[in-house]
């Protein structure tokens, strides 16, 4: 591996962290505000430091990514993905039932979701695919549902979480569409912008909007205005220009475990055995997803002719 894809993939590996310790922000900053309150609070954050970052990066051609249909078109649907996403993310975190853990691994479903939605659309789905589905649904169970009253079921806030994948799946899909249409920077603005608005309007109808109560949630939301929405996705931007599109996948998908670990290192969060079997085989199913066969049997062929490992 080059020094370019491996600074490439060092980039990555520090958005996903980033990201990962975001889940821990986001349940100190439900302890304070609704979910639509402080969604409203991080993305407009969020947009203001992408602001910054366009006019700087752009300079004097800041504003010509805003003049075209497609990016109005983009930044509309994106952002009404991104607003049902986030939404149902925060409320699920502020769950008892949820810590930032079980989040991180629920939400990243979305990676095996995204081509069964796509079924839909015309494109194909290999065996590979529907393996790795199978290994994040049997994961899902074991993570996310319990025994109570002679039967099985889901937390409550699980159940948030794991709807709120199939919102961000389908943001994945927008995304992808309009990808080649406008610029990715001046897209991320739009979204960011148009779920803000969203969170305003819906916390100004059915939360309680205190002054004191956004003090408090200030620094959680600060931290993911600027780190998880601005600095993250601006160093994703730069890490993928070089980065091996399989490598930043599985990078990012880290992003989970990283949720598991802030949610241990920061709140105490424990997770059971079982929990954390439910873990791995939802890592496994997002990785396996995202491999392409051609790797894998590159590698079983380097392996047979090499030899077992020393």
């Amino acid at each position: 591996m080059n020094r370019e894809k491996l600074n490439s993939n060092f980039l990555l590996l520090l958005t996903s962290t980033i990201w990962g310790f975001g889940f821990v922000a986001q349940e100190m900053g439900s302890a304070h505000l609704g979910p639509n309150a402080f969604n409203a609070a991080r993305y407009s954050i969020g947009a203001v430091c992408l602001l910054a970052i366009l006019a700087a990066w752009h300079r004097g051609r800041s504003l010509e990514g805003f003049r075209s249909c497609d990016w109005v078109k983009a930044s509309l649907s994106a952002g009404l993905f991104l607003f049902f996403g986030s939404l149902l993310q925060q409320a699920g975190i502020g769950d008892e039932s949820t810590g930032p853990g079980k989040a991180g691994f629920i939400t990243g479903l979305y990676v095996v979701i995204v081509p069964l939605l796509g079924l839909g659309l015309g494109h194909r789905t290999n065996l590979q695919t529907w393996v790795g589905v199978v290994l994040a649904t049997v994961g899902l169970w074991l993570l996310s549902f319990k025994q109570a009253d002679a039967r099985w079921a889901i937390g409550h806030g699980d159940l948030l979480v794991f709807f709120g994948a199939f919102c961000w799946a389908g943001h994945v899909l927008v995304i992808d569409r309009f990808t080649n249409r406008v610029s990715s920077l001046h897209l991320a603005i739009g979204q960011v912008t148009v779920c803000a608005g969203l969170s305003w309007v819906v916390a100004g109808f059915a939360e309680q909007m205190e002054l004191t109560k956004f003090q408090d949630a200030f620094l959680p939301a600060l931290y993911l205005g600027v780190m998880s929405i601005a600095i993250a996705f601006t160093l994703q931007i730069i890490g993928q220009r070089k980065a091996h599109p399989t490598h930043a996948a599985i990078i990012l998908a880290m992003e989970a475990v990283v949720g598991v670990f802030a949610g241990w290192l920061i709140l105490h969060e424990q997770l059971t055995q079982r929990e954390l079997t439910g873990c791995l085989l939802m890592f496994c199913g997002m990785v396996l997803s995202q491999v392409p066969i051609r790797l894998i049997r590159l590698g079983l062929t380097r392996r047979a002719n090499n030899g077992p490992p020393a």
